[in-house]
């Protein structure tokens, strides 16, 4: 389940094609156990209500397995008590801390989560850049997954020895960011962090060059796409982005394997995004977790399966993944990423 037409389509095409490719490659393989995995794959378009109702038919009509989704972190948070009411195993796409720790039995997490994004993005700022009292712009949308990041912020600019910082909030679905992009001139930061996509993000890119502010600009997770560079064109020149997934050229066992897979099933499309990265990953994650789980399947046993992976190495896709009882994070690391 995920926003296939609403304002963050564009992160989750990818989402649904990377896991969808991934699951027919493991079901061409032989399966697991013998068994097929049937994918059902539903449009939320990013309303709660939507949601819900999905969540019912997939689940009393359906009568589905487990579920991937859904496509926000209101979504999510509403989803959550219903997926542990019916015992339901639960892969979320938002990374809030508060949904995962303390670890909740049916609920996993398959990307870093905001809080360490924020803070991955501080470490960068004075231990890399070394920059001596920034000042700090952030910009994010007045929604859930923006507030996350914003709280984690206003902690984190009590600890570290940041001159000045201004938060702008955006629209995801803003046409015009002039006004908050002048905003920001007033401000003269140092360095900008937006938790966006990709829509918005290249829109704030793009305006903020012509209007004559070149400060450097970092964005999280699901900002981090090529198309995000398209959209700002030649303003994207040192944009930076932080992502935990791998590139389409790398030369790695695990990305040459899901260039094969993404071949076979598409072979007119020549290049994949980290957001279909990201829906490949779970698909690595649900085959090992049933392989795991062996020939007596329950969601019990499903779960069981997921907590014993540890160690994993997904050979170029991302970094190493281990699950426990009290861990149901699957990722500590994150690259980033410039464009040129």
């Amino acid at each position: 389940m995920g926003d296939l037409t609403g304002p963050i389509a564009d992160v989750w095409i990818p989402i649904a094609h990377g896991f969808k490719s991934c699951i027919k490659m493991v079901n061409d393989q032989g399966g697991i156990h013998g068994r097929k995995i049937e994918v059902i794959l539903e449009d939320d378009r990013y309303s709660i209500p939507t949601a819900l109702s999905l969540f019912k038919k997939l689940v009393y009509k359906d009568k589905i397995f487990a579920l991937q989704g859904a496509s926000g972190v209101g979504h999510t948070a509403t989803l959550i008590p219903m997926a542990e009411k019916e015992k339901m195993p639960l892969t979320t796409a938002s990374a809030q801390k508060k949904f995962f720790y303390p670890a909740r039995k049916y609920i996993f997490c398959p990307i870093p989560w905001y809080e360490d994004q924020a803070k991955l993005f501080f470490e960068y700022v004075f231990n890399d850049l070394k920059l001596k009292n920034p000042a700090i712009a952030l910009m994010y949308p007045d929604v859930a997954t923006g507030k996350d990041t914003r709280d984690t912020f206003r902690e984190l600019v009590k600890v570290y020895p940041v001159k000045d910082y201004k938060e702008v909030v955006i629209s995801m679905t803003a046409v015009d960011v002039t006004s908050e992009i002048m905003r920001l001139k007033q401000l003269k930061p140092d360095i900008i962090y937006i938790h966006g996509y990709i829509a918005d993000t290249g829109l704030i890119v793009r305006t903020a060059r012509r209007l004559g502010l070149y400060t450097p600009i970092v964005v999280n997770q699901y900002g981090c796409a090529d198309k995000t560079i398209q959209l700002a064109s030649k303003a994207a020149t040192e944009f930076m982005a932080i992502n935990c997934f791998g590139m389409w050229d790398d030369d790695s066992p695990g990305v040459k394997e899901l260039r094969k897979g993404s071949l076979v099933y598409d072979p007119n499309v020549h290049y994949r995004d980290q957001n279909f990265f990201q829906g490949w990953f779970v698909g690595i994650l649900y085959r090992e977790a049933f392989r795991n789980a062996g020939r007596n399947l329950t969601r019990e046993a499903f779960l069981k399966g997921m907590e014993t992976i540890r160690d994993y190495d997904t050979q170029g896709i991302c970094g190493t993944v281990s699950f426990s009882p009290d861990d149901h994070k699957s990722i500590d690391s994150s690259r980033f990423l410039k464009a040129f």
